[in-house]
């Protein structure tokens, strides 16, 4: 291996105090996850406000990076880094805090993590959401509950 080579391997080696210098970088996002009550309860703003902070913050707890970083408006969620198995992860999160069930094809395949956002919002908004199980095509969400579909 000539020098050049070995610079540009070697260069940020002496920077590492251990073997676990790479896990201690990752960002750990505390999620608090809202009401599912309240969110019927408030108006549309608060929720889809509410939905977001959730939605932004499970997604950093997934791949590891603070909240602010993610783009919930310009990027697919596989774009973003959510494949098959954080996508599960991130599924069974959301099922298990927002009492509903999610589609994993369908989450996987969103345009985008504002998608996920508005039919998490229609979801868990009142009763005359065009979001609520019952209308034409598939949901994203369904209000079964986990595991019922």
């Amino acid at each position: 291996m000539d020098q050049t080579t070995k610079t540009w391997v070697f260069d940020d080696l002496d920077d590492l105090d251990d073997l676990d210098y790479e896990f201690e970088q990752d960002t750990v996002v505390d999620v608090d996850p809202p009401d599912p009550a309240h969110l019927a309860a408030c108006g549309e703003s608060e929720r889809v406000r509410l939905i977001d902070a959730y939605v932004r913050a499970e997604l950093a707890r997934v791949l590891r990076v603070p909240p602010h970083t993610i783009d919930t408006e310009g990027r697919p969620m596989n774009s973003l880094g959510i494949g098959s198995i954080n996508g599960l992860e991130l599924q069974r999160r959301m099922e298990a805090a927002l009492h509903l069930d999610v589609n994993l094809n369908m989450l996987l395949r969103a345009n985008s993590a504002a998608e996920l956002i508005e039919c998490l919002s229609g979801q868990l908004g009142p009763g005359d959401s065009p979001h609520k199980r019952g209308g034409q095509g598939v949901h994203l969400v369904s209000h079964d509950g986990p595991g019922t579909t």
